[in-house]
């Protein structure tokens, strides 16, 4: 696949014209990211954990595939043609701008590569465009397994043309998710002074989270869908929308319909992401690599640093020594606990998802086409609380699965120089961290929201819901592959598939809402498992206290 793809991005040489940014340097960079992606192997000490994870990506593309073939069904069952494809290419856009933001924001803002290549006849401009193609290889296959099945049905129901056209107009409206993503990163760079940058990219993703997911929520409100087999009203504001220009154009090829309207939403579909890129190579691309550098000098005062250890480092040793029962686990605690406060990329990765917690509240209050007061005098006499009971499950799992992925992994051989026979201890340790410094605070922030907004109704739910929170999220762990925290290099491929992982544990809430819901009014059933749940929770930790070596992936 790869090959090809390098086959593909060549037929662009005729447009690089200029030496500047030099075509031949671009593809060098990127065939040699792409072989470093592929022979990329977890560092092990012992032979037989000498495996590459090969088969990550093509586990993410099946559940991209998957969810592709969910919205494909509109496609093919849908009656109205422009409401049809102003959803899929809804569904397209956030996607592809979520995956930048949570899979692809350590590669958007890595420094690692820049002292190498920089400092060779190679301009920032050139190095910029082999990022950016680098990521693009990915974002095309993420590409295909999302609009595989609507291209389908879309052959089978709207005929070849229209089928052809569909596919342009998605690589369109994914080119103009990497335009407005990279716009918004290296627009904050190029203004913002380098003390700052590092805080701001972090409140900056956050920002851009809640807004993409908030689009989301909003648009299908903005363009007044009343059923799905009726057609949307074109407002004016639907210049301004993106998924609109995609679907008008397909309705003028489908319809043979070229009036004016439907003229300059063409015109805007095809313009503005070609423009995008343009802009981006022209103005925002020189310097770009320089201004992110600057993200790794330490300009920051120590003696904020070191003020905040102090408080920190109290807190941390106090809630290691209550929570944990051996050095090791106090230590993992401890060692978790500080790295994960300190560390810029952790940070950038993990904020973001706190912004779910908004987009869910926003959820809730326009479920349906009533007023934000009708909205939440309605919820008072329903059970929607269930969502909030088991979203810090959510942030917490965020928040585990990011713990292997650190810049200096190499630091990792520490965990082996010690006479450590069961280094499943250092994972308890760290899954203890987690739980303590984030659900426990969101669990307890959503309770008394709640409290205050259903009353006393909701607390043997609350108190049933930390007990099934907590044996769902060890079991997560247990089946997943078990690294050391901080062990891990990020990778492109290692870290693609964050945002579908987040898709498949928002389906594993829904399953436990639903099982919560059929246990509502049978408060007694509920007690009588948090033993029940307590126990097995107890006993996996326990089992995965005992990892050997032989079953950890460093």
């Amino acid at each position: 696949m790869n090959k090809l793809l390098i086959k593909i991005f060549r037929l662009l040489k005729p447009l690089f014209r200029k030496a500047d940014p030099d075509f031949e340097k671009i593809m060098i960079i990127l065939e040699t990211k792409l072989t470093m992606d592929n022979r990329r192997v977890n560092m092990s000490w012992r032979n037989s954990n000498q495996k590459q994870n090969s088969n990550q990506l093509t586990r993410v593309l099946i559940i991209y595939t998957i969810f592709g073939l969910m919205i494909g069904f509109i496609v093919l069952f849908a009656t109205d043609f422009k409401t049809i494809m102003v959803l899929f290419h809804s569904y397209v856009l956030f996607m592809m701008a979520m995956i930048l933001v949570t899979d692809f924001s350590s590669v958007l803002l890595d420094t690692t590569d820049n002292q190498i290549i920089l400092s060779k006849p190679v301009s920032s401009k050139t190095l910029f465009l082999a990022r950016t193609f680098h990521i693009m290889v990915y974002l095309f296959q993420f590409t295909v397994a999302i609009g595989i099945g609507s291209w389908m049905f879309s052959f089978y129901r709207f005929g070849f043309i229209t089928g052809v056209a569909l596919i342009g107009t998605t690589f369109l409206t994914v080119l103009l998710a990497v335009f407005i993503t990279y716009f918004l990163y290296l627009a904050l760079m190029r203004f913002a002074s380098e003390q700052k940058i590092r805080e701001i990219i972090s409140w900056f993703q956050i920002f851009m989270t809640i807004l993409f997911s908030f689009s989301y929520q909003v648009l299908p409100r903005l363009v007044n869908f009343v059923d799905i087999r009726e057609s949307i009203s074109l407002q004016w504001y639907a210049y301004l929308l993106p998924p609109v220009w995609m679907a008008v154009s397909l309705e003028a090829i489908q319809n043979l319909q070229f009036d004016g309207t439907h003229l300059s939403m063409i015109a805007l579909a095809v313009a503005v992401p070609i423009a995008g890129f343009w802009v981006l190579n022209k103005y925002l691309a020189p310097g770009f690599s320089s201004r992110l550098a600057a993200l790794q000098q330490s300009t920051d005062t120590r003696k904020e640093l070191t003020s905040n250890v102090t408080q920190k480092k109290n807190l941390a040793e106090k809630m290691s020594s209550w929570v944990n029962s051996n050095a090791i686990e106090r230590a993992a605690f401890q060692l978790t606990w500080y790295i994960t406060g300190r560390d810029r990329n952790f940070k950038m990765q993990f904020y973001p998802a706190l912004g779910y917690l908004l987009v869910f509240f926003f959820i809730f209050l326009f479920k349906n086409q009533q007023s934000a007061a009708e909205n939440l005098a309605r919820l008072k006499d329903t059970s929607s609380y269930l969502g909030l009971i088991y979203l810090p499950v959510f942030l917490t799992s965020t928040a585990y699965s990011l713990l292997p992925y650190n810049e200096h992994f190499q630091a990792s051989w520490i965990y082996h120089s010690t006479p450590l026979k069961k280094p499943g201890s250092v994972i308890i340790g760290a899954i203890k961290s987690v739980v303590v410094k984030y659900f426990i605070p969101a669990y307890l922030i959503l309770f008394f929201i709640s409290l205050w907004f259903w009353g006393g109704r909701i607390l043997f739910d609350f108190v049933f819901g930390i007990f099934n929170n907590l044996f769902c999220f060890v079991i997560i762990i247990f089946f997943s592959e078990h690294f050391l925290p901080f062990s891990r290099q990020p990778a492109t491929k290692q870290q693609a598939g964050r945002f579908a992982r987040s898709l498949l544990q928002l389906l594993m809430i829904g399953i436990l809402v639903g099982f919560h819901y059929l246990l509502l009014k049978h408060h007694w059933i509920l007690m009588a498992m948090i033993p029940i749940l307590f126990t097995g929770a107890w006993l996996i930790l326990r089992s995965i206290g005992n990892l050997a070596w032989k079953k950890i992936a460093v």
